[in-house]
C-alpha cells in the first residue's frame, strides 16, 4: 500500500483516540503523512484542528463508518487507559466502557486490515484482570491477522525530566514486519544520545539551588508523598477527587505552592499551564518515541522495497 518515489517511503497515517497529537507529530518528524484523526475531546479537538487544520476529523469511534476513513498503511491508537490503570482502585480492564474500546477500534481494523498498527497505553494492562488483560490485546491481534509484539518506553528515556512509562505495541499484518522491528533494532536495548545526554542537562541549576539534596515534595490523590529521585519530576496525572478540583499533579517545592511563571523561566513551561492542560499533557504520547517508531518502520519499509 506504500508508495515509493525515487527510492523514498511515504505512509500515510491515520490517528485513533488522537489527544493532542502526540503520535501524530512524532509519525511527521519521522517522515509520514497524517491523513485522518479521531478524537472525541472537545479541547483536544481544538488544538488538532489548529495543528491539522485540512486533515479529516472524526469526534467519536463509536460512530465512525470505516468507509469514511481514508486508506492509510499505518493506524495508530493510544486508547483510553482509565480501566487499565493501577491508579484506579476499581480498574475493570478490558471490560470497562473506556477502555472496552479497544474492541470498537480493532472491529474497524477487522474490516479494513491496514498494514501496520501502532497502539499505546499504561503498564496496567501488564497485570490487569491478573495479566489476562495483555493476553486478550495479543489474542484479539492474532485472530485478526496481525503479528508484532510490545515494548515498554518511558519519557525520560526520551529525554524528558519526568517519569511516564508505556507500553506500546507495534503489529503488521499477515507479514513478518514487525517481527524485525524488534529483532533488527539495536536501540531497544541501548541507551539514545538523547537519554544520555539527559542525564546531565535536565533539571540542572534550578533544582540544584532551590531544593538541594531535600527530598521533592508531590501534590498527590489523597495527600502528599516524597520522592528522592534525581533530575526527574513525576508524571502529570488527572484528579478524581472533588476536593482536589480536577486538577493535575503539581510538584510542592520547599514547601510552597507551584509558581507557574518561575517554572518557565527555568523550563519553558507555558503560563498558561493548568489542570485541564496538564492533564492532556500527561495523557499525550511521547513525540520522541513516537517518532523513533515512525523511523523504525520506515527503514523496514525500504528494505522491503529495495529487496
Amino acid at each position: 500500500m506504500t508508495n515509493t518515489v525515487y527510492g523514498e517511503v511515504y505512509m500515510r497515517v491515520s490517528s485513533f483516540f488522537a489527544g493532542i497529537g502526540g503520535f501524530d507529530l512524532g509519525f511527521e518528524r519521522a517522515g509520514m503523512n497524517i491523513v485522518f484523526q479521531c478524537e472525541i475531546d472537545s479541547f483536544c479537538q481544538q488544538i488538532l484542528k489548529r495543528h491539522w487544520p485540512h486533515i479529516p476529523l472524526h469526534d467519536d469511534i463509536k460512530t465512525l463508518n470505516s468507509s469514511t476513513i481514508p486508506t492509510s498503511d499505518l493506524w495508530c491508537a493510544g486508547w483510553p487507559c482509565q480501566d487499565l490503570s493501577t491508579a484506579n482502585t476499581d480498574r475493570r480492564g478490558l471490560a470497562g466502557e473506556r477502555s472496552g474500546l479497544f474492541f470498537t477500534f480493532m472491529g474497524l481494523v477487522k474490516e479494513i486490515h491496514p498494514t501496520w498498527l501502532v497502539m499505546e497505553n499504561v503498564p496496567g494492562l501488564l497485570s490487569a484482570e491478573k495479566g489476562s488483560a495483555l493476553e486478550t490485546v495479543a489474542d484479539t491481534l492474532e485472530e485478526n491477522g496481525y503479528l508484532g509484539g510490545w515494548v515498554s518506553c518511558n519519557a525520560v528515556h526520551a529525554g524528558l525530566p519526568h517519569n511516564r512509562d508505556r507500553v506500546f505495541f507495534v503489529a503488521s499484518f499477515r507479514s513478518e514486519r514487525a517481527y524485525h522491528f524488534f529483532t533488527d533494532s539495536s536501540e531497544l536495548s541501548g541507551d539514545t544520545s538523547s537519554r544520555k545526554s539527559s542525564k546531565t542537562k535536565v533539571r540542572s541549576s534550578f533544582r540544584q539551588v532551590t531544593l538541594g539534596d531535600n527530598p521533592l515534595v508531590v501534590q498527590r490523590r489523597g495527600g502528599f508523598g516524597y520522592t528522592m529521585a534525581k533530575s526527574v519530576c513525576p508524571t502529570l496525572r488527572a484528579q478524581t477527587g472533588g476536593h482536589q478540583g480536577g486538577h493535575s499533579d503539581r510538584p510542592i517545592l520547599c514547601g510552597e505552592k507551584l509558581d507557574v511563571d518561575r517554572m518557565g523561566e527555568a523550563y519553558g513551561v507555558s503560563s498558561r499551564m493548568d489542570g485541564r492542560r496538564g492533564r492532556l499533557l500527561g495523557n499525550a504520547v511521547i513525540p520522541t518515541i513516537s517518532e523513533w517508531i515512525g523511523k523504525r518502520i520506515l527503514e523496514i519499509e525500504r528494505f522491503n522495497n529495495n529487496g
